[in-house]
């Protein structure tokens, strides 16, 4: 082979050593982005290391709805109360108790702390029972909305009975209510709170307002945030305006129906 010969091949070498430099790293992230591709949009189980998952969820903030079971069919609007204590409930906690039935006290808070409109906008709402009945009861409805409330001491007497108990429920339940009812009312009302002696003052009143509502005819709300939602969120706990429109329904004969709440 001539000199001549010898350098033309030793160029050609060199040629095609630095196009297949230059090649590779096109080639690199060809096959890069093929794995890419895979993992995500054919569903390969092998994903990169730093995919970032997202969902979302929406809610409605308007058309949840309290359930209206039975109502009481009074003639002088005023129930009795009995609350039956174990020796260890103090005067303090009964205190508590009378406080949720018996307070007219209302609250305000912006309705954005329970995402039902927008900063700035406030919803009122009612510490006792007996101030959200009388607020109820400005309008007419069919039969008498409960607004005076007696508390009685003989064993076994009273319209709603209310036993405070040290004992844990079995099924872990704080509350509960039992209602005796014959056509379409309500005979008879009995509230247990359980494990009383481990609530806190809010816990407590919280609870027996909720309890003391359904005591009064109404069900549950598909309101989270709501006082009578089946699981009560500490938020605001109290009652609100769509309870006592559920109290005006109820007693204006609409047993075993819904209220759907403004806000």
């Amino acid at each position: 082979m001539s000199k001549i010969q010898k350098e033309i091949k030793k160029s050609r070498s060199k040629i095609l050593l630095i196009a297949e430099i230059a090649v590779l790293p096109v080639v690199f992230l060809m096959l890069l982005m093929s794995g890419v591709t895979d993992s995500i949009f054919i569903g390969d189980s092998k994903e990169p290391p730093n995919v970032l998952k997202t969902k979302y969820f929406t809610e409605n903030l308007r058309g949840d709805t309290v359930d209206v079971w039975k109502s009481w069919r009074l003639v002088d609007s005023k129930i009795n109360v009995n609350i039956l204590k174990s020796p260890r409930v103090s005067e303090h906690q009964l205190e508590v108790i009378r406080n949720s039935i018996m307070s007219e006290e209302t609250q305000e808070f912006d309705d954005s702390l329970v995402h039902k409109g927008p900063k700035g906008s406030k919803s009122t709402y009612y510490v006792g029972w007996a101030g959200a009945l009388k607020e109820a009861s400005k309008q007419e409805t069919k039969y008498n909305i409960p607004t005076k409330f007696e508390f009685v001491e003989n064993n076994g007497i009273g319209d709603i009975i209310i036993t405070l108990s040290n004992i844990k429920d079995s099924d872990g339940y704080t509350g509960y209510t039992k209602s005796v009812t014959q056509d379409n009312e309500i005979l008879k009302s009995f509230i247990t709170i359980y494990d009383i002696s481990n609530l806190t003052d809010d816990q407590l009143e919280t609870i027996l307002r909720h309890e003391f509502g359904h005591a009064l005819g109404l069900g549950h709300s598909t309101a989270t945030e709501d006082l009578m939602a089946p699981t009560i969120d500490m938020t605001i706990p109290y009652i609100s305006d769509c309870n006592i429109d559920a109290i005006v329904n109820l007693y204006n004969a609409n047993e075993d129906s819904q209220t759907v709440c403004e806000k």
